[in-house]
This record gives C-alpha cells, sequence and structure tokens, in this order.
C-alpha cells in the first residue's frame, strides 16, 4: 500500500481534482454502457442475420482504457468506440461487403436507422442530447480475425484504403493495464475496503490510477492548445501509448505526469 506522501501534495490534490472534474460523471458512463450493450444485444440477437457469423461485440478506446475525457463545449461530444467482430475469413469477402453486413443489421432497427450515418472505417450512430444526457456518437467498427494475430488480431474496413488495416484493441488494453498492475490492485483493494465489498465487486471502471488521470490532463491539453486546428492534433492512442510507456507505477499523479512529461521530452521531444 502506499506509504510514502507525493513530491508536491499541493500540485498532488489540484492534479487529482482535476481528472475528476474531467472525468465522465457515473450516471453519463451507465447510460452509454447500456446504449452500447443495447446495440450489441441487438447484432448479436437470435434474429439477427449475422449471428451465423458469430458475432463479438465489445467496446475499445478511451471507455476501456477509463481515459474518457468530458467534452471540452458544448459544440463537441462523448465518444463510445465499439468493435463488431464477425467471423469470416478474409478471402470470403471484401471490406464493402463486411461493412454492408454490419450497416445492413443496425438500419432494420427504426430508432438506430434514424441516427446512423456511414464514416470511414465505421457506422457512427449520433445520440442526441435527451434526458438531461449529454449528446454522445457511437462508432461501431466491423472487423473479422487477424488470423496472423491471433487470438485477438482484427481487420478493419476502410474506404480510402485498399488492403485491409489491422488492430488488436484488446491486447493494447491488456497492455496498457499491465503498465499500471501494481497502483491498480492496490487502488482497488483499497476502495474494496472503504466500502466493504470483496475485490470482484469493484468494478474496474471506478477505479482510477495516476496514469489515468495523467493520460486525462494531457488530453485536454492537447484539446485547448489545438483549439481549432483539430486536422493537427495529435490523436488520443499516440498520447495514451506515450504515457503508459513511460509511467513507472509511480503511486500519485504529480508524480506520475512530471516522470511521464519528462519522459516524453527526453525521448520524443
Amino acid at each position: 500500500m502506499l506509504t510514502s506522501p507525493p513530491t508536491n501534495p499541493n500540485f498532488d490534490d489540484l492534479l487529482v481534482k482535476t481528472g475528476s472534474a474531467l472525468d465522465i460523471p457515473d450516471h453519463v458512463y451507465e447510460d452509454a454502457t447500456l446504449k452500447y450493450e443495447d446495440v450489441g444485444n441487438w447484432l448479436g440477437a437470435q434474429d439477427s442475420d449475422i449471428l451465423q457469423y458469430a458475432p463479438d461485440i465489445y467496446v475499445q478506446g478511451s471507455f476501456r482504457l477509463g481515459t474518457v475525457v468530458r467534452p471540452l463545449t458544448d459544440a463537441d461530444d462523448y465518444d463510445i468506440d465499439l468493435v463488431c467482430r464477425l467471423e469470416i475469413k478474409k478471402e470470403q469477402t471484401t471490406q464493402k461487403r463486411l461493412k454492408e453486413l454490419v450497416g445492413d443489421r443496425l438500419k432494420l432497427r427504426e430508432d438506430l436507422a434514424k441516427i446512423l450515418g456511414p464514416s470511414r472505417r465505421c457506422w457512427t450512430l449520433d445520440y442526441p442530447s435527451e434526458h438531461q444526457m449529454p449528446r454522445f456518437h457511437m462508432d461501431v467498427l466491423p472487423t473479422i480475425p487477424n488470423l496472423e494475430r491471433m487470438p485477438t488480431g482484427i481487420l478493419l474496413t476502410d474506404t480510402e484504403l485498399a488492403h485491409w488495416q489491422w488492430s488488436n484493441p484488446r491486447a493494447y488494453a491488456d497492455w496498457f493495464y499491465g503498465r499500471m498492475k501494481v497502483i491498480f490492485q492496490q487502488k482497488r483493494a483499497a476502495l474494496a475496503e472503504t466500502i466493504r465489498a470483496s475485490l470482484e465487486e469493484v468494478p474496474e471502471w471506478q477505479v482510477k490510477t495516476p496514469l489515468q488521470t495523467a493520460v486525462q490532463i494531457l488530453k485536454r491539453h492537447r484539446d485547448m492548445h489545438f483549439q481549432g486546428r483539430v486536422d493537427v492534433r495529435p490523436i488520443s492512442i499516440i498520447i495514451t501509448t506515450l504515457a503508459a510507456r513511460a509511467y513507472r507505477n509511480q503511486p500519485y499523479v504529480y508524480d506520475a505526469l512530471t516522470g511521464i512529461v519528462k519522459d516524453i521530452e527526453a525521448n520524443w521531444g
């Protein structure tokens, strides 16, 4: 458990509060979770045309990593990235056909069809602000297994590229959580003790580590610095990866953030 104080207690306290202010509220997280579970259930329902392909639907990106940041302005919205992996070999389909399979299923439900639109690599569901919930969009990414990167590698569609693109969000999430494993386990155990629950009863998304908070702060700095220049701002995966590589399981946000910034400046500046 934590034994020594942070290097700078005042700044650490300020950064912790900043991270809390940037974090997605619990009720918004829970509402978003219900919505992406609803979409996943629809894609994999018993009457679904894609059921024969054993659809595996799961969340990726900041929602999976615990690094969601509140929108900077009212014109912005939360985003959820959902993977829809179908058991189809690359030789048995095309990028166009794969995207159509998922899109056609989404279009069959009237409420989803009204907010559905195509994007470069995915289908996007634009949820309006209602019932005191903020706006957000959900990207549903059609994918197939990457047989060269089993068991979790995927191939995805891209309307601007002829070749299949590859990714591995599950392996990336495992790597990210591995970078903060020590502190994550300590904080989860401490939270379980506080609420008098078992370790398994504490949802992972309710545990916040210094690495996750540092990533949120860096992402907000990026958003503010590149306001009006979205086309040149660094994407979140770059910030997240550099921060995770530099993190050394520091138990406090101030020490984690200063260590990450110094490492990035020294090695990538």
